[in-house]
């Protein structure tokens, strides 16, 4: 799928919306998640059947490596941040996998100074990833809101 500008718009204000709930609340709602996978999906399907698919494929790949990690070990990452990489992988197609790298390396940096910081292991230290996972994006995002 290409990345158009209200496609690029979507998932930025998506990924603004649920890296404020996620900082709050710890939680990514599932409606945003939902309406934003929808928008995916529809516009995917108009650039045709072969990005549709693609789309569908980068989702699942994006959101493979969370889901098993969020199996094993439930308490290090939530399945909101499985949907969320599900709808970033929809939207970026094979460039969500260097944008959600580049969110998890921030998230485990943020993770680690937060453990300095609160004398906790790293293991015990909470990190929101969605906000980690939106900062990830930047670099493909922008060039997609300005350039276009």
């Amino acid at each position: 799928m290409i990345l158009t500008q209200a496609g690029a718009a979507v998932l930025a204000a998506t990924l603004a919306v649920v890296s404020v709930t996620d900082l709050r609340r710890r939680v990514i709602p599932n409606r945003i998640l939902l309406a934003a996978a929808a928008v995916g999906l529809a516009l995917a399907s108009r650039q045709g059947p072969g990005s549709l698919l693609v789309a569908v494929v980068c989702s699942v790949l994006a959101s493979g490596p969370l889901l098993v990690i969020a199996l094993i070990r439930p308490a290090g990452i939530g399945m909101g941040d499985v949907k969320l990489a599900a709808v970033v992988g929809l939207f970026l197609g094979w460039q969500a996998w260097p944008a959600l790298l580049t969110g998890l390396a921030l998230a485990t940096l943020a993770g680690g100074l937060a453990s300095l910081g609160s004398g906790r292991p790293p293991s015990q230290t909470a990190v929101p990833l969605a906000p980690f996972v939106a900062a990830g994006t930047l670099p493909v995002l922008l060039p997609a809101l300005l350039l276009q």
